[in-house]
């Protein structure tokens, strides 16, 4: 049995050096993938650009030899179809809505140099195969992200702005960056203790940190073989977060500008996955061969490039809303805001550290109102998703977002 995978990007980036548009370059990449699968064993042959399917397929026939067992039920007969579109600018449009904004924040905020650029992609997957499989998938996007350096700084950057959209609201984004620089010009005194924080969504550079071990620990391979910092925690009926916690892996199309099917071309139902419910932990990643060979349930987590066999992984998490706006979960007193996290690191035994660079303080409607001086977050990962948690909100991190804001509590370390 065949199965072929295409992937295939479009996209035009603008570079912005010196708050001006400095270079135009336009990019088209096209890969696929052949997957034979026989007798309980699977050869794979990939190609980038154009690529002879049939010269792929004896490829792919070739590498059996190599004996790599792949002793699962491929998807079969099914056909699904979904377009997240948005904007198609030409270049000179493109370059006209990055003038626009730039001339707005160099007249507004004279005081920074803007640098780095505005991207407009297309992306596309698609899975078919002889089993009566045919995949489809594609979206548009335009990000405009500008690191901002403060006019004498030595610094290679002190903060940034972006977004991503489908469709661009100029108006809209420089309402977003507005509030975000204005708030950084106001230098405020350094907090510490214990503090109410608030991440801009799970998939972002700060709350990726806060479930690093969720997406290494909670592989079905890893907490099969004993080696999960959660080990024996799996459907024990033991709250071992905090019962306000629903922690999901999405695939709902429908909500989220997500792809509805994995890598292997399954299509779970319902979409989206409870990883933690309640406090409880009732999933594990596992893709369709990590299944058998460890003996537990399949859950549609399979990722991965292309151009490799999939692996189990946990694509974009988002916790359950448990209010409607970021002004219910911080209260008069007001939290921080984890705007710019510079890697960070989550130990063996769940201690949680991220280098904080730009930290925004927020009212108590959840308003930007200064900047805080640079300091590290730390926190254990059975506190922060635990007893310091606080919520998450329907309320997006801005008008393009499919993100809430997670609030959590974690000490704030000068």
């Amino acid at each position: 049995m065949r199965e072929i995978i295409r992937s295939e990007t479009q996209t035009q980036k603008l570079g912005v050096v010196n708050s001006q548009v400095a270079s135009v370059r336009t990019q088209n990449e096209a890969q696929t993938a052949v997957r034979v699968i026989e007798n309980a064993r699977v050869g794979l042959a990939s190609a980038v650009g154009q690529s002879d399917i049939e010269a792929l397929t004896e490829s792919a026939k070739a590498s059996l030899i190599f004996d790599v067992p792949y002793p699962v039920e491929p998807e079969s007969d099914r056909s699904h179809t979904v377009a997240h579109d948005g904007d198609h600018r030409s270049v000179d449009e493109l370059v006209a809505l990055t003038e626009s904004v730039l001339g707005a924040l160099n007249h507004e905020f004279p005081g920074f140099v803007f640098s780095h650029g505005v991207e407009q992609c297309r992306r596309a997957w698609h899975i078919q195969s002889d089993a009566g499989l045919d995949l489809h998938y594609s979206r548009d996007t335009t990000t405009l992200a500008f690191v901002a350096k403060e006019k004498g700084s030595g610094n290679i950057m002190d903060t940034f702005v972006g977004v991503e959209c489908a469709v661009v609201d100029v108006d809209q984004v420089l309402a977003e960056f507005r509030a975000h620089l204005s708030a950084y010009g106001q230098v405020l005194a350094p907090a510490s203790g214990r503090l109410r924080v608030v991440f801009p969504g799970l998939n972002s550079m700060a709350g990726m940190g806060l479930t690093q071990m969720i997406r290494s620990d909670l592989l079905g391979r890893v907490y099969a073989t004993g080696a999960s910092f959660f080990d024996g925690m799996l459907a024990d009926g033991q709250q071992h977060f905090s019962s306000r916690l629903t922690l999901r892996d999405i695939r709902d199309a429908d909500s989220v500008r997500v792809c509805p099917f994995d890598m292997e071309g399954v299509i779970r139902s319902p979409a989206n996955l409870d990883i933690i419910r309640a406090g409880e932990i009732t999933n594990l990643a596992t893709n369709k061969r990590d299944a058998h060979r460890f003996g537990l349930a399949p859950t549609g987590t399979a990722i991965g490039d292309i151009a490799s066999l999939p692996r189990s992984g946990f694509g974009h998490l988002a916790a359950k809303p448990t209010a409607e706006t970021l002004s219910e979960l911080i209260g008069d007193d007001g939290a921080v805001l984890a705007w710019f996290v510079a890697g960070g690191d989550c130990t063996r035994s769940g201690d949680i550290a991220l280098p904080a660079q730009v930290l925004i303080a927020l009212d108590g409607q959840g308003r930007p109102i200064g900047r805080l001086p640079a300091c590290t977050l730390k926190g254990n990962i059975l506190d922060v998703l635990g007893g310091g948690f606080v919520g998450a909100t329907s309320q997006r991190v801005d008008p393009f977002s499919d993100e809430g804001f997670f609030v959590t509590h974690m000490d704030v370390v000068g």
